[in-house]
Parts: structure tokens; sequence; C-alpha cells
């Protein structure tokens, strides 16, 4: 029997983090609705595991030939898609169908891996299971989340194989939340970056292309916000992610991502953890359910498609 209890009851503090490995709790496809019988436009952020049609965030999200795909380079078609990458998400709700209307393939990093195996000067860690590995003097597109000052990677492909028609190779990319500081005065994800004037205030998402130099990135080209087609539309969101601090109630957000979490949620107990959350969206993401991830993107994969194996049983928290 899936059962539903306060998160702050069911952590007691951070002391999941301690027996985190032997019963993680994860959403499966077979759990009751994570929405809890929400209406309106759904945005969904997270690495697809499967195809059944698409299953991120323990979601099944059904493509149909209105769905719209792109990647940071143009428009592309459904054979595009591959498990481990970022994903971006907007759908529509039909009874208890997802269907989506645009996708969008995300890289939080293009680049040169470095002989210290950062891309732009960002740390990457290669997940377990991750698809693909890092060689230093290879040009990547890195799939995954933002983690602390890094990103973890659930997939690594050649920055080749990326389509791009406005140029010979992919240009640098460099997407995460825009900060203040070092060198330029302007960082994304940390790091420093050269923006045009008026691109984004601290604390919003920014994808920016152009050329990595010297341990900057100078962009050319910026696009601001997840969601960037579809977002008035949105009602609830799935977001999967780490958080990080930040000085506005609720002291946290979710890293590499810039929205903000309604203001009463105590997240202090998931703050060294992995999780998908679920919940209303009306300017601030008003979460009400999570469920607490492995790290491993080889369990995910087999977690997220078919359930606990081993007796353990699926579980639904409350925010």
């Amino acid at each position: 029997m899936t059962t539903r209890r306060s998160v702050l009851t069911l952590l007691a503090g951070s002391a999941l983090a301690a027996c985190q490995p032997t019963a993680p709790v994860v959403v499966t496809r077979d759990a009751p609705d994570p929405f809890e019988g929400g209406i309106g436009g759904t945005g969904i952020v997270g690495v697809l595991t499967d195809f059944g049609s698409l299953i991120v965030n323990g979601l099944r999200v059904e493509l149909t030939t209105g769905t719209t795909i792109a990647t940071p380079f143009g428009r592309v078609t459904e054979g595009a898609l591959a498990p481990g990458q970022a994903l971006t998400i907007v759908a529509n709700r039909s009874a208890d169908r997802l269907v989506a209307r645009h996708v969008r393939i995300d890289h939080p990093l293009i680049g040169t891996v470095a002989a210290d195996l950062t891309v732009n000067g960002v740390p990457v860690r290669p997940e377990a299971g991750a698809v693909g590995r890092l060689i230093p003097g290879q040009r990547v597109a890195i799939s995954g989340l933002w983690a602390g000052a890094g990103v973890s990677a659930s997939r690594i492909d050649p920055a080749d194989t990326l389509a791009d028609p406005l140029a010979s190779a992919a240009p640098d990319i460099v997407a995460g939340v825009a900060g203040t500081g070092g060198p330029t005065g302007r960082t994304l994800g940390g790091q420093p970056v050269r923006l045009p004037d008026g691109v984004a205030a601290s604390g919003d998402y920014v994808a920016a292309r152009g050329r990595y130099a010297d341990g900057v990135l100078t962009a050319s080209i910026t696009r601001r916000g997840r969601f960037v087609t579809g977002a008035a539309s949105l009602r609830q969101l799935s977001v999967e992610g780490y958080l990080e601090p930040v000085s506005a109630a609720p002291g946290f957000r979710v890293a590499g991502l810039g929205h903000s979490f309604g203001r009463q949620l105590d997240l202090a107990p998931l703050s060294q953890t992995r999780a998908a959350y679920f919940g209303r969206y009306d300017g601030l993401f008003q979460a009400a359910t999570g469920y607490v991830l492995p790290d491993s993107f080889a369990a995910r994969r087999r977690l997220l498609l078919d359930g606990f194996q081993g007796g353990h049983e699926a579980e639904v928290v409350r925010l």
C-alpha cells in the first residue's frame, strides 16, 4: 500500500540520507497521480530515463505529430531523443494522459574536455551508468543536472553530432543560473561569463552560446528562462534536481534552474538529495510532493521504469 506522510516526519531532519542506499523513495509509472488532480499546462524538467513514449521523472509523456522537438540549434525529429538527455517539456493534460506540446533537449555544457575533466571551467561528474565518456581534448555535449558547483552528467555525446545550421562546429554553451561576481562581474553556474548588457538579472536561468577562452565564456547569443514556449499556460510543474542554498525564503532553489519555491516550504532535509518535485505553479513553485531519487543514472532507469526491485515499496511523500 502506497503511503503519504509529511516529508518532515518521514525524513526526520537529515536522517534519510543515512538510510538512503537501502530504500530510496521513487515515483513509478504505477504510482497515484503525483499532481493529485491538478489541471492546466504542465511543465516538466528532468532527465529522460526511457521511452514509452517519454519517461521523465517517472511520468509517461506522449508524443504526437503535433509535438515540436528542438535542440539549442533548431528543430529536430523524434529520432534525436535518447536516454540520459536533459529535457524541458510543456505538456497538456488530458484525463490521466500527458501529451507533449513542446520538447527541448537542453545541455548545461557544450565545450572541450580539459585535462582536469572540466568543460568550460565547470567540473563534470559522470554518474554511474552514464552514457558516454569524458575524454580530454574531445568536444562534448553534456546532459545532466547542476549539482553544487558542477554538473552531474547522465549522458556525454560528441559535440559534432549536434546539427547546427549556423556554424561548422557547435559553439560553447553554459546554461545555468546567472549571478554576479568574478573577474567579469557576471557568472553562469558560478563561472565567469561576458553577457550582453541587460540579458538577465541575478537568479535567472540563462543559456549562453559563444566562445570559451582564458577561463571566460564570451556569449554572442543568449536565451532566458527554461520554459520559453508555452510558459504562460503552465499551472503545475515536475522538476528533477539538487537543491542549492539562497538567501531568500525558503532558503533553497533547484540548482541550475532558477525557479523559486513557495516561501512556506521547509526543504532543508532535502538539501543533500536528488529529488523530483511536483506541485502547482503560480509564479512560485508550490511543490506538494517529492520523490527522493538515487544518484546513479543506471539505478534511476531501472526504478523509474519498473518500480522498486527486491520487495521495496514505492512511497509518495508530501511536502
